[in-house]
């Protein structure tokens, strides 16, 4: 989050650079795009497939934590169902037992989200950088001087400015689908 925030501030100063140094009857034939990524990344093909693959991939994680979830409160309904008949030596080993799956369990799954966390994070950065490419190229073609992408809080407020979203879902699922 802080680099998206710190890309933005060079943005904006390059941005207010260079609405300083250029005359006004050029601002006036600036033209300006926006994009929203995290919509673009809803309706890509590819985005789509990612997510898919990766929860394939994380699957058996889950089961393998599911499963620890059973058995602890297996574990603890055991022990309360047992704990008047139990003696305290029994009644401490059992307890002891479930504390160190509980720990067991708790390492696993924050380990696991967060392997998951980062995975995700890494596949889709390979795909916006994808959709700037695209973007570039779009811009390019439509003399552009500015693109600004409005999900990641470059623009606040934008009308009658061109919106290259669908465009790049288009041009990005021509390009990057088997």
């Amino acid at each position: 989050m802080a680099r998206e925030f710190v890309r933005f501030l060079r943005s904006l100063a390059l941005v207010l650079v260079a609405v300083g140094l250029v005359a006004p009857a050029a601002i006036a034939e600036t033209k300006i795009a926006t994009v929203d990524f995290q919509l673009a990344l809803n309706q890509v093909k590819e985005a789509a497939t990612t997510k898919a693959r990766l929860e394939g991939m994380f699957s058996e994680k889950r089961k393998n934590i599911e499963r620890m979830q059973k058995q602890l409160m297996s574990m603890q309904q055991e022990i309360e169902s047992q704990q008047a008949i139990l003696s305290e030596k029994a009644l401490a080993e059992k307890t002891g037992q479930y504390q160190t799956l509980a720990m067991q369990y708790q390492q696993s799954y924050v380990q696991s989200e967060q392997e998951m966390q980062a995975q995700y994070m890494q596949e889709m950065d390979k795909l916006i950088e994808k959709m700037r490419t695209v973007v570039g190229q779009i811009a390019e073609e439509k003399k552009f001087h500015l693109v600004i992408e409005v999900s990641e809080g470059g623009a606040i407020y934008s009308k009658g400015v061109a919106d290259l979203t669908a465009e790049l879902v288009t041009r990005y699922d021509k390009a990057y689908s088997g």
